[in-house]
């Protein structure tokens, strides 16, 4: 299995010397008043597109930019938007492998959500980065607390392999298999499960199925080779 796997510079300027007996000075003008334009206001929602674009083509730099414009502006609705934007930023983040400050930003919309299975989903992939695995199963648990799919058990299964705890992977990516049938590289990655928790008969059978479904599935080809040789 382990193997698979973002001066002002102040002008003075001084006044000339006065002279002896000089007249007095003219009666000053009255202060000129601003014109009453009124302020321009924060166009939130056409920066956020803005920012979703930039994170759609990748470019996460200007994306974290504009969401903080964002967050900052004082004029993103509460509740639901502000979510979103603290997990796209933080899709941001972790796209740009800044793990810690993307975690901070899925903390921050599960505050504002608890229901946003997707931001823990992002949180667990971000502790994975930081090959913390115990903290990303826990994030990944919490996922699928709120809404179990292939995606989060599976997550959930790798990081439980890294720590040594086969059994509970192989439930997980068991799991993940019957609600996500015939995809090959999850058969791959059970049997290679089953291989590794002594389940000979069991990984060849899956191995199979694997290729079945895709003949190239690496860790099915190569791990039945090593097994039937």
């Amino acid at each position: 299995m382990k193997r698979m796997l973002i001066g002002l510079v102040t002008a003075a300027l001084s006044a000339p010397i006065a002279a002896a007996a000089a007249p007095a000075p003219a009666p000053a003008a009255p202060p000129v008043q601003p014109a009453n334009n009124p302020p321009v206001r924060y166009d939130w929602q056409g920066n956020h597109k803005k920012a979703t674009e930039a994170l759609n083509k990748r470019d996460y730099a200007t994306a974290i930019k504009l969401f903080t414009e964002v967050l900052d502006s004082g004029r993103l609705p509460k509740g639901q938007w502000t979510a979103a934007t603290y997990y796209f930023r933080g899709k941001a983040y972790r796209s740009a492998r800044q793990y810690d400050n993307a975690i901070a930003d899925y903390e921050a919309a599960v505050k504002t959500d608890p229901k946003m299975d997707v931001a823990y989903y992002e949180m667990g992939a971000a502790y994975q980065g930081k090959n913390q695995h115990a903290k990303a199963a826990s994030a990944f648990g919490q996922a699928i607390a709120i809404k179990g799919n292939a995606d989060y058990y599976y997550a959930r299964c790798v990081s439980y392999s890294w720590t040594g705890n086969i059994k509970g992977a192989v439930d997980d990516c068991e799991t993940a298999s019957r609600l996500r049938p015939g995809n090959a590289d999850l058969l791959g990655t059970l049997g290679r499960l089953y291989e590794d928790s002594g389940q000979k008969q069991r990984a060849i059978e899956t191995y199979r199925r694997a290729l079945a479904i895709n003949p190239n599935q690496a860790e099915a080809r190569d791990g039945l080779k090593a097994l039937t040789k």
